[in-house]
């Protein structure tokens, strides 16, 4: 019991847990509503929704430990809290499990789980090092879940307030990738990742992601003239207003000056940006 927390950390809970709220308010959406969701088939695409995502952030610790050492020298492989081997059958488990519970979802639910698995591996053991590459499969497995939870409900058939979710999703995301290649700098270029930040400096790496955070706000209201109910509306606005505040916040900080405390508290912002955003979506479902 005393290597859960170890665990909880290095599977990443909670973006794990983000992420379930996103692939439940995808079902909401294709089912056309909180009230017609399956309550089996959505407990099923959460459970795999949190094994894919532990998986694939464990593999990403297991494959990134030399850039750990100097980027994130707390985390759990890195102090020794859990072992290579641990964590790489840790890893494999949750990866099987996660595909197994997609498994008996259907055929859409499942090629879309296989694209992340493929994907999220692809990227920890290859793609990671290509810089924008990695941060482009990074932000599209990270919009997946909306996608997902849509074909449990309506299979192949995504409402276009889903695919609008899924497009804001990647953009922000995308952002909070460019903008970790300035805190990581240091250890990216002790090992050869090339991030845009390595490449193009730190000041165009900040313009970038301002720039796509910007591109996000912008997104989110291009969603409100299809939400035709006045109290979905409403709450909808609230909330993704507040969201929209921190994104912009955000990219007027990271604009000021770039060095790694700020992308790092950026990165803290968009976070909790993200969170209240997925609980706009799920107003609006």
């Amino acid at each position: 019991m005393s290597k859960v927390p170890a665990y909880l950390k290095l599977a990443r809970i909670e973006h794990g847990i983000i992420a379930s709220v996103a692939t439940v308010t995808g079902c909401a959406l294709g089912a056309g509503g909180w009230l017609h969701i399956p309550p089996l088939q959505s407990a099923l695409a959460i459970a795999a929704t949190i094994f894919v995502e532990a998986g694939l952030f464990i593999f990403n610790d297991v494959y990134n430990v030399d850039e750990d050492r100097v980027n994130a020298p707390n985390r759990p492989l890195v102090t020794g809290e859990i072992g290579l081997k641990e964590a790489t059958t840790a890893g494999y488990l949750a990866l099987l499990l996660g595909t197994a519970f997609a498994l008996t979802l259907g055929v859409a639910p499942l090629m879309i789980v296989l694209a992340a698995v493929t994907s999220g591996m692809a990227y920890n053991i290859r793609y990671k090092r290509t810089g924008f590459v990695g941060n482009l499969i990074v932000s599209f497995d990270t919009s997946l879940p909306f996608l997902f939870g849509a074909t449990v409900t309506s299979g192949y058939r995504i409402p276009l307030l889903c695919i609008i979710f899924t497009l804001i999703a990647f953009v922000a995301t995308l952002g909070r990738e460019v903008l970790k290649g300035i805190r990581d700098l240091e250890g990216d270029r002790r090992v050869g990742i090339k991030t845009i930040a390595v490449t193009k400096g730190q000041r165009f790496a900040a313009s970038l992601a301002a720039a796509l955070f910007t591109f996000a706000v912008l997104l989110s209201l291009t969603a409100l003239p299809l939400l035709h109910e006045p109290g979905k509306r409403a709450l909808y606005a609230a909330l993704v207003s507040i969201t929209n505040v921190l994104f912009l916040f955000t990219a007027v900080y990271i604009l000021l000056k770039q060095d790694v405390r700020r992308a790092e508290n950026g990165r803290k912002f968009t976070l909790l940006a993200m969170l209240l955003g997925t609980l706009a979506f799920s107003a609006a479902a």
